[in-house]
């Protein structure tokens, strides 16, 4: 590709035509010492004169020495920027790129607001990333990249052709080598050209391998943070995945035995989204939520129990976190029960035993509520709900003797009830049932004896008797 550089002749002879006026200034017989102003006239007389030869090699000293002793005039500095650019040009045709390059530089140094010098030195740094590295080496291909972009910020080609220099010098170091300088400058390289999936891909493995590193020296927390910053480079890729969920699952332990359950959570949490599978981070996941839900003492009870059913999800079969959960329902059931509360309470404690059906707390107060309720039904002759609920508290409590005898007797008032009614069969079956709980209860033998008898006779010997429940 040829570059469109233009040499710039006009300015120097203009130049030339003013240096008799100037000369007619100088005092040359003058016995003092040459002024700077004086000095910087002469270099540049003499450095126009041998420019007007195209003796460049001694008209640029000559020409650099007069804007050295007058900085601030601008003829010298034009003229000195434009046999730059031009002797660059030359260069650039006789092969010599790097050294054209470096004049180039020079002249937009010297004159920094020249349009033409400044399109001309982009145009050749554009070129550079076809051009050999024997030719011109890497560091100053960057070099010169980075100085014409800084020229031309928005050029999309300058900005993919140092991206892919950045990423290529990067890739061609030791395998393995990974460091911050190395990811900074991929970095930089995929800031200016993002959707280069090469310098993606690059920095993604050069960040997880200093995760690695990280690994070595047991910094778990630095590891997390980059094998993330791996993840969300190349989403999807298992390795990283994997990798990260293991290093999750690490600092997860180290943060449950601190007591630090919340962070344990949200790490086991981030490594089961990342391995659904995996059955260890599941139960260990579980075991945060049960730990957390016993030891924080400033969880309210719906927290608590929010945990402890999640952990139950987790792992269902998990007896401990059962156990806590039905202790946590039992506790607030009983508080509800003294509280009053009877509908919450019941609701509480029958969940509470579902979850641990010998937790004795539970079952005795169940039991109690089942009891209560009973005896209230017997009050109001209502003899069926009444053993429905002795039979509740009977399948909770099964060896509480009272709620054995309350329910004999409940089972022989019913029979009773149901003598007017001639349903001697049915009372037969709940005078049987009484005598089994009661035994040795009269009132319930004398009234069994007598229905059997009714039912084979057709007519009672007695009245039958009613019993007395405590």
């Amino acid at each position: 590709m040829e570059t469109h550089q233009k040499p710039l002749l006009k300015t120097v002879w203009i130049v030339l035509l003013s240096l008799v006026i100037s000369m007619a200034s100088l005092n040359v017989a003058s016995a003092e010492a040459p002024t700077d102003a004086q000095q910087a006239e002469n270099a540049f007389f003499r450095g126009s004169h041998l420019l007007s030869r195209d003796n460049m090699t001694e008209a640029l000293p000559a020409l650099e020495e007069a804007v050295q002793f007058d900085p601030g005039n601008e003829k010298f500095r034009r003229v000195l920027a434009v046999a730059y650019n031009n002797y660059a040009i030359r260069l650039s045709k006789d092969g010599k790129t790097l050294e054209g390059l470096r004049f180039m530089e020079k002249a937009h140094s010297v004159v920094s607001n020249d349009e033409q010098i400044q399109k001309n030195f982009v145009n050749a740094c554009m070129q550079l990333a076809a051009v050999p590295d024997d030719k011109i080496p890497v560091r100053d291909k960057l070099h010169f990249l980075r100085k014409a972009l800084e020229l031309d910020p928005e050029e999309t080609t300058l900005k993919k052709a140092l991206a892919a220099l950045i990423n290529n010098e990067g890739a061609s170091r030791n395998p393995g080598a990974s460091s911050s300088e190395e990811i900074k400058s991929l970095e930089e390289a995929m800031s200016l050209d993002p959707d280069n999936i090469k310098i993606r891909k690059n920095l993604c493995v050069s960040v997880y391998n200093l995760a690695l590193e990280h690994e070595k020296r047991g910094e778990l927390e630095q590891e997390v943070d980059l094998l993330q910053k791996s993840a969300r480079l190349c989403p999807k890729d298992h390795t990283v995945e994997q990798a990260l969920a293991r290093t999750l699952s690490n600092l997860a332990v180290i943060k449950g035995n601190s007591g630090d359950y919340e962070s344990q959570i949200s790490l086991l949490k981030d490594a089961l989204e990342l391995e659904p599978g995996d059955s260890t981070t599941r139960n260990n996941l579980a075991a945060a939520y049960n730990n957390y839900a016993v030891a924080d003492n400033s969880l309210d009870f719906a927290s608590r129990v929010s945990y402890l059913e999640n952990a139950i999800k987790l792992d269902p079969k998990n007896p401990l976190a059962h156990s806590n959960l039905s202790n946590i329902l039992a506790k607030e059931g009983i508080m509800e029960y003294k509280a009053g509360q009877i509908s919450k309470a019941t609701a509480l404690l029958e969940k509470s035993l579902k979850h641990d059906p010998k937790n004795k707390a539970a079952q005795s107060n169940l039991a109690a509520i089942y009891h209560n309720q009973a005896i209230s039904y017997g009050e109001q002759g209502k003899h069926e709900q009444e053993i429905q609920q002795l039979n509740k508290a009977l399948s909770v409590a099964p060896d509480n003797q009272q709620i054995k005898t309350d329910l004999a007797l409940a089972y022989n008032d019913h029979a009773v009830s149901l003598e007017k009614k001639g349903e001697t069969k049915q009372q037969i079956s709940l005078l049987t049932k009484a005598g089994k709980l009661a035994p040795d209860n009269k009132v319930i033998k004398e009234n069994l004896t007598r229905a059997k008898e009714k039912e084979i006779s057709g007519k009672p010997k007695d009245e039958t008797k009613q019993g007395a429940k405590k």
